[in-house]
């Protein structure tokens, strides 16, 4: 049987272990999104600040429970399911209009 379709913990395939990464990848970066935001801002403490943080904690829970979930997996099925989540960003990443830039100006792409 294909290793991406094999079932993992309660059910869970390998490219749903890389859709659970996918969750986690994203909250980290609305929470450093926000972070960043906050630094650069003269009035850190403001009820503005207040209900960013407090539609984040809205935006960060399934984060939050992708990596409760990930974390109760088979270490070697997160490990194959990591895999997965890697080869779609470089996918993702080489079909980006930057990604097809540089492709371009490296000598990668041809014609």
């Amino acid at each position: 049987m294909d290793e991406r379709r094999q079932p993992i913990g309660d059910d869970c395939t390998v490219e749903q272990v890389a859709d659970l990464l996918d969750e986690v990848y994203a909250a980290n970066g609305l929470l450093a999104d926000e972070m960043d935001r906050i630094l650069g801002s003269r009035a850190a403490v403001s009820q503005s600040t207040i209900d960013r943080f407090t539609r984040l904690a809205d935006q960060l829970r399934p984060g939050a429970r992708a990596r409760a979930q990930l974390s109760g997996f088979d270490p070697s099925r997160v490990l194959a399911g990591t895999k997965v989540w890697m080869a779609r960003n470089r996918e993702r990443s080489a079909n980006s209009a930057s990604g097809r830039a540089a492709s371009r100006w490296s000598g990668e792409a041809t014609a």
